[in-house]
């Protein structure tokens, strides 16, 4: 017996939010730095409930090391709330940070023309 699959209308709607990194000057982080923070503080501010509702992923693949530029998906109801959550981070490890959201859009290939 097949599954069947979710019809597109019932299915969760995604929202992808375009961030960069803004580190102290001379200083820089390495990209676990950067996933264990975000899970941390998003898991301190939403505990785990919260965190599975708002659907959220760091896309690794999008990770712009130089720029310190990245790119989370979640849906499309808890955009504000990943956005206060990148709003309380303020250090990685040791480094001073701050992040600044560049976009939020509901394609990666509109953020890559941004």
């Amino acid at each position: 017996m097949k599954l069947k699959i979710l019809p597109s209308s019932m299915r969760e709607k995604k929202r992808y939010i375009s961030f960069q990194v803004i580190p102290e000057p001379g200083e820089g982080f390495a990209y676990a730095d950067l996933e264990a923070g975000i899970w941390n503080t998003m898991l301190d501010f939403l505990g785990e409930y919260g965190v599975s509702e708002t659907s959220f992923w760091l896309l690794k693949p999008s990770w712009n090391q130089k720029e310190y530029k990245g790119i989370i998906r979640c849906n499309n109801k808890s955009v504000n709330t990943i956005v206060a959550c990148l709003g309380l981070i303020d250090r990685l490890g040791d480094n001073r940070i701050c992040f600044k959201i560049l976009k939020v859009s509901g394609t990666i290939k509109k953020l890559k023309k941004y």
